[in-house]
């Protein structure tokens, strides 16, 4: 999840299944798939944090991703962390895809509104880098997370 989109519940941006399912029946039989399941989650998120150590491995992971219609926030993401690191022509890019999706929901045009006022300042880094610090700080609040320092993602002693 990019705590830049700024939601009051979890998405998986980043997702796949790690195995198939399995039936409960008891507290019994289900106690240890559960504690496996864990230890693989455990596992895989060491692995996206190794594959996203910094913002740049962010941005390029979601520009390889092709631009699809119907997948606003692919677009969207991209388009944030390309403005993040200083791509203005992928952001543009990316964002310009978001603005030709049909807003057919509110959530669609409350995506797009954000998407233009992103356009208007995308040439300026510490702009959009405050806006994202803004956008983050707001979601870590309505998700109820822990205040986490930025510093690593931002490069500045600044925490959220």
């Amino acid at each position: 999840m990019w705590l830049w989109q700024d939601i009051d519940h979890f998405a998986f941006n980043v997702s796949e299944r790690l195995s198939g399912t399995e039936d409960y029946r008891s507290d019994m039989q289900f106690s240890p798939v559960a504690d496996a399941l864990a230890l693989r989650a455990q596992d895989h998120v060491q692995r996206l944090r190794a594959q996203y150590p910094d913002l740049e491995s962010v941005a390029r992971s979601l520009a390889a991703q092709p631009v699809r219609s119907g997948w606003l926030w692919e677009a969207w993401n991209a388009g944030v962390a390309s403005a993040l690191v200083g791509d203005v022509a992928l952001a543009r890019q990316r964002f310009a895809a978001v603005l030709d999706e049909e807003p057919i929901t509110p959530w669609m045009d409350t995506a797009q509104q954000t998407t233009r006022e992103l356009v208007a300042m995308v040439r300026d880094r510490d702009a959009v880098r405050a806006w994202a610090l803004s956008s983050i700080a707001s979601c870590r609040q309505k998700l109820r997370l822990a205040q986490e320092p930025l510093e690593k993602i931002f490069g500045a002693a600044t925490s959220v």
